[in-house]
């Protein structure tokens, strides 16, 4: 079987194996993969593997299943194959034939209880920045990697760390540092809020969860 390689906003965040029959896309938790993300519908869309060949089926979705920008109902999957579901694109890997066995060769057999599935991947839709005043106005930066940084020339640069409680900002106190609301950002850091206004350099960000 192929996988799938997730990207949010150009950023890579999970490689999903295929496994033969069904693999379920969309925002519930009962789908094999889960992304948390409003624009995907509960049961978005269904990949069919059989044999190696996969075949991505749309479920009625709201807001569709593309193919390299072409609305889809259905497709057989290629290597290479670009698929966007909301603000995620998957692209489609068939690495079978890279292992193939030769002729004259039997396939050991596998030791995997037969019923083994692998655990249901859950991919999170991250936060992202929009620039609203400054140089970089109207300018998105998703918040994908474990720190981001904001850099403010002849100062200290603000700092985003992403950890399990959430998006944390660090930066320095004093005179054009950056500032968090219009506010000093506080000592230790402070956690990020929908709404949040983050100013650097003459640049002011809104955070968007």
């Amino acid at each position: 079987m192929g996988k799938l390689v997730i990207n949010f906003q150009s950023e890579w965040i999970e490689d999903v194996n295929l496994k033969l029959g069904d693999t379920t896309i969309g925002r519930s938790p009962s789908c094999d993969i889960v992304l948390d993300d409003k624009s995907v519908s509960n049961e978005h869309a269904v990949v069919i593997t059989v044999g190696v060949t996969s075949t991505i089926r749309d479920l009625g979705s709201t807001n569709g299943t593309f193919i390299e920008n072409d609305r889809v109902q259905q497709h057989e999957l290629r290597h290479g194959d670009m698929v966007t579901i909301g603000g995620h694109t998957l692209i489609y890997h068939d690495d079978l034939n890279l292992d193939a066995p030769v002729f004259g060769t039997r396939p050991g057999a596998s030791t995997a209880p037969a019923d083994s599935q692998e655990k249901t991947k859950v991919i999170p839709a991250f936060a992202q920045l929009l620039g609203v005043e400054g140089k970089d106005k109207g300018k998105r930066l998703p918040l994908v990697k474990e720190v981001v940084t904001l850099d403010n020339p002849g100062k200290n640069p603000a700092r985003i760390l992403r950890t399990t409680e959430g998006y944390v900002l660090h930066a320095q106190i004093g005179p054009g540092e950056p500032r968090l609301n219009d506010k000093p950002v506080p000592h230790g850091g402070q956690l990020l809020e929908s709404g949040d206004i983050i100013e650097v350099a003459g640049t002011k960000f809104k955070v968007f969860k």
